[in-house]
């Protein structure tokens, strides 16, 4: 029978013989390579930015003070003692409260004044030429108590120190007291052993440290108990109140010119002696590491605290001896001058330059300018009080 083939396929022994001839090579296993992705530049590192600095502190614009208000009442030969709502001043021979529009809350007789003022939350405290320091309310103007331990014949020129429930002032009968503040009664006496021109008031200075002049000699005495810590000698009168800060004490005299002595020790850092030899230096102020003093030669003066360099001066119109105010916000010295002819005796200074800012006649000032908030007050020996608006 005949062999069938498939159209179209090879002879099965034709197929076996190529196969013998031709041996079948395995098909060659393909392998898919996945290119790696061309790596792409990385743009350039930008440099970090720098951070902004911090704004320079703006300089404190000044305005010029304006006049809100003015009241006659009695001679003024001290400084007032202010809060933001009222004043207590010693004019002529009242204490006076004032309140914020210059109207008069009360008035207390307690003899001729020389003295500035002292306040706790309860009381003010004031001297007199009696002698004799009062206590009076604030709220009602009666008097809490009275001390006349002091000699009639004396008298109480210059202001108490009131801390730690002691009230401490200085007589002109050469002693310093101390006073239970609630009592009135005396809890120590010191009698300085040089004696005293009058014109110093204590200073308190921390730790229960309290600072007194002599006449030549600074004291340190315990707050407390009245005991002498030490003394240091000044070279000559001293004639102002003390002033603390730093670490040290600052004194101006008349003719020593003003001395830095250390809290603790006593010892004399540095002395500064201005363009006259003789000068007489008022009550110098210690703010932020500078000491202000004005003196009778018509000078401001600026030191470095530390050591006692001049910083700037400048010469007023009239003499000085009173304590300069510091407006430290504002970057603002003002300073009180006596008369000189139709001169102006009030005088704005910067702090930083000594550059003068602004001036107003208000008569001849006794005591110091005092700043309290946005305000500035100041009294006259011709009988006014004032206040100015420093915004």
């Amino acid at each position: 029978m005949p062999n069938r083939m498939l159209r179209g396929a090879a002879p099965f022994p034709l197929v076996m013989c190529l196969a013998a001839l031709f041996p079948v090579v395995a098909q060659a296993q393909v392998i898919t390579v996945t290119p790696l992705p061309t790596p792409r530049k990385s743009p350039a590192a930008k440099p970090p930015r720098p951070r902004p600095r911090p704004a320079a502190p703006s300089k404190p614009v000044f305005r010029k003070p304006t006049l809100v208000w003015k009241t006659f009442l009695r001679r003024v030969d001290g400084s007032p003692a202010s809060t933001e709502r009222v004043s207590f001043l010693g004019a002529g021979s009242y204490l006076y409260q004032i309140d914020s529009g210059g109207r008069t809350l009360w008035a207390t007789e307690t003899g001729n004044q020389q003295s500035t003022p002292v306040l706790d939350d309860d009381k003010a405290y004031v001297g007199s030429d009696r002698g004799i320091l009062y206590a009076i309310r604030r709220k009602t103007g009666v008097v809490a108590w009275q001390f006349a331990g002091a000699s009639a014949t004396n008298t109480i020129q210059t202001r108490p120190v009131v801390h730690g429930g002691v009230v401490v002032f200085e007589s002109t009968d050469n002693s310093v007291y101390g006073l239970d503040a609630v009592s009135g009664k005396q809890k120590w006496k010191f009698t300085r052993a040089d004696g005293s021109l009058g014109y110093s008031s204590p200073r308190f200075g921390g730790a229960s440290a309290l600072y007194v002049c002599g006449e030549t000699t600074l004291y340190r005495l315990d707050l407390k108990t009245g005991k002498e810590q030490w003394r240091a000698l000044m070279g000559g009168k001293s004639a102002s109140t003390p002033d603390v800060g730093g670490g040290r004490a600052y004194v101006g005299g008349d003719g020593t010119g003003l001395s830095a002595f250390s809290l603790d020790s006593g010892a004399r850092l540095w002395n500064f002696k201005g363009a006259q030899a003789a000068d007489w230096f008022g009550a110098p102020l210690y703010a932020d590491g500078t000491v202000y003093v004005a003196t009778d030669s018509r000078y401001v003066y600026a030191l470095d605290a530390p050591t006692g360099k001049i910083q700037w001066s400048y010469r007023l119109l009239g003499s000085s001896l009173s304590q300069p105010a510091v407006d430290a916000r504002r970057g603002v010295l003002y300073v009180a001058s006596t008369t000189f002819r139709d001169n102006p005796t009030l005088t704005a200074l910067d702090i930083k330059t000594g550059r003068s800012l602004w001036s107003y006649r208000v008569g001849y000032v006794g005591g110091s300018p005092v700043i309290s908030g946005d305000w500035l007050y100041v009294g006259t020996t011709d009988g006014y009080y004032y206040c100015f608006a420093l915004d």
